[in-house]
């Protein structure tokens, strides 16, 4: 639910928590005090601009301060610049890592959609901060909303594979998937997903289905925690699962290879259960890196 009643409250919030004296507080919205006792005091039809004003001087996203969604004590927590701070929708679990928000945000930005990553980042009350910890664990379900409002705004989601397919090698550089006597075979790519994708990705059981000469069928299943916390069958999407596709994908360029040709074959909501089939460039059998 949205109401400029909701919005007042919440921008009073703010210059409480920092300790902003009435002058303070009209100048950031651009006010004269003569709009501020017309405006403040009965906020019915508050002026678009001035709403606008108070949130690109915090840099707020206006859908969560005009609701009941907006987190006052973690703005307070991340204004103070320390160590970032998430909101209470996001303390459930820590799956994921934050390099993983950090090669989706670096492919956005990249390919001039910049205005988007910072949209998301707000609308999720997500502080920008949070991205110089690249190694920090965070909630996998943060992931997932984020993915979700990238497909709410992109019609074309093939970006993200090309997003995941560059990400492997950010991954590689911190997590050393590949050393010197790595073999480009089938054990690389059970230990793969069994357990290297662990380091970054703890949400889903992933399992090879099949594996024979170049084509490999992998199933990826949500992991019963994540099915008891959130009471859902299913936390993807499409977006995700073209991420997932380019992960897949790049894994090859790991060693100088061309990338693998991955599709999606299905996505069951119900049993939230994902399969992509993993077409290598060349007979991985007689591949050695």
């Amino acid at each position: 639910m949205f109401s400029e009643s909701y919005f007042i409250a919440n921008t009073r919030a703010i210059i409480s928590i920092l300790s902003l004296d009435q002058e303070r507080y009209l100048s950031i919205f651009g006010m004269t005090p003569a709009e501020g006792k017309k405006y403040l005091a009965n906020p019915k039809d508050f002026p678009a601009k001035y709403a606008m004003n108070f949130c690109e001087y915090f840099e707020l996203d206006m859908g969560v301060l005009f609701s009941n969604k907006f987190d006052a004590k973690t703005f307070a927590r991340n204004f103070e610049l320390g160590q970032p701070a998430l909101p209470d929708q996001y303390q459930q679990e820590t799956n994921s890592k934050v390099i993983t928000l950090i090669n989706i945000i670096q492919g956005l930005e990249s390919s001039g959609h910049e205005w988007l990553s910072q949209t998301i980042l707000r609308r999720l009350q997500i502080p920008k901060t949070l991205l110089l910890y690249p190694e920090q664990a965070i909630p996998f379900k943060m992931i997932v909303d984020f993915l979700q409002l990238v497909e709410d705004f992109r019609t074309d989601l093939k970006l993200m594979k090309s997003f995941g397919q560059i990400g492997i090698q950010n991954l590689n550089a911190k997590f050393k998937f590949v050393g010197p006597q790595t073999a480009f075979n089938d054990e690389f790519y059970d230990q793969f997903f069994s357990k290297e994708i662990r380091q970054f990705d703890q949400s889903y059981q992933y399992k090879i289905t099949r594996f024979k000469n170049n084509l490999i069928i992998l199933s990826c299943t949500l992991r019963e925690e994540f099915k008891e916390i959130y009471h859902r069958s299913s936390l993807s999407n499409a977006a995700l699962l073209e991420y997932k596709a380019g992960i897949s994908s790049g894994l090859s360029t790991l060693f100088n290879l061309p990338l693998s040709e991955v599709s999606i074959i299905s996505s069951n909501q119900l049993k939230g259960i994902d399969t992509l089939a993993i077409k290598l460039p060349y007979s991985s059998h007689s591949l050695v890196h």
